[in-house]
């Protein structure tokens, strides 16, 4: 068994919607893919397995190159050398990547972060839509520094935030008409300011003080596309032990099903 870790990123798509520049994939985005297709990109051959189900998609990239390629191949025990029969039109498909996109949780979990430029591209040119896949911030203040509008602040109460002696409870109850809501939204949009990353700052500190739970925050960055910061996903990585086969590659039903397994069992 070997150890393979997934990043967990979003996925968003350009939307048919004037109002809306991106939107989040759906079942209905990737079903208008081919179930396997080859694709070449700077010298290298991948071929593209999809595997769709009602609630996820999941990727096989499988890929090399045919260069280098040396005139022999040696014997590694003994250092013995015969003829490389294999030619320049020829390429060994031993590096593998794999993509799972969940559509209820709306993540994608990427084993290879370095090929998804390569993934944004070959959506784009299948199912002829733009793709973005970003990160989900690893830190607070990186959130901040690209944030350039914040449209929707979420988080789940559960100590002391709204306490009898906190001016934030006197302004809940002033516009909720309740202190003491078990969940708690804002959706309005805020151009950034030092007010509101000032309001931001001490969502984060709640959050560290465990004042708050779940904290989601969405926005705008400076690009224009949206962005979350998500304190349940924005440092997880996921980890999972598979098999490998004779060859030494991945086995890619153990990938798919340990993954879906660990997401399961975390959620």
């Amino acid at each position: 068994m070997a150890e393979l870790q997934f990043a967990t990123m979003q996925i968003i798509e350009e939307s048919e919607n004037s109002g809306v520049r991106f939107v989040t994939p759906t079942k209905e985005t990737f079903s208008k893919l081919e179930e396997s297709f080859n694709y070449t990109k700077d010298g290298s051959f991948y071929n593209v397995t999809v595997e769709k189900h009602d609630d996820y998609a999941f990727f096989v990239f499988t890929f090399g190159n045919p260069a280098p390629r040396d005139e022999n191949l040696t014997n590694v025990n003994t250092g013995d050398k015969i003829i490389n029969q294999r030619t320049m039109e020829q390429a060994e498909l031993n590096n593998q990547a794999f993509f799972l996109f969940h559509y209820e949780e709306q993540l994608l979990y990427v084993s290879s972060s370095k090929k998804k430029i390569l993934f944004e591209s070959i959506l784009k040119e299948k199912i002829q839509t733009d793709f973005k896949i970003k990160n989900i911030y690893k830190n607070e203040d990186e959130f901040i520094d690209v944030l350039k509008e914040c449209s929707s602040i979420s988080f789940t109460h559960v100590n002391n935030l709204f306490n009898n002696d906190s001016t934030k409870k006197h302004a809940l109850v002033d516009l909720t008409g309740t202190d003491a809501p078990d969940e708690f939204t804002i959706t309005a949009r805020y151009k950034k300011n030092n007010e509101i990353v000032d309001f931001i700052k001490g969502l984060f500190q709640a959050k560290r003080n465990f004042e708050i739970n779940t904290l989601v925050i969405k926005g705008i960055d400076e690009k224009g596309f949206e962005t979350v910061y998500n304190s349940d996903t924005f440092q997880k990585k996921i980890s999972i032990h598979c098999a490998k086969d004779s060859n030494g590659k991945f086995v890619h039903d153990d990938i798919r099903n340990n993954l879906l397994r660990k997401l399961e069992n975390e959620g």
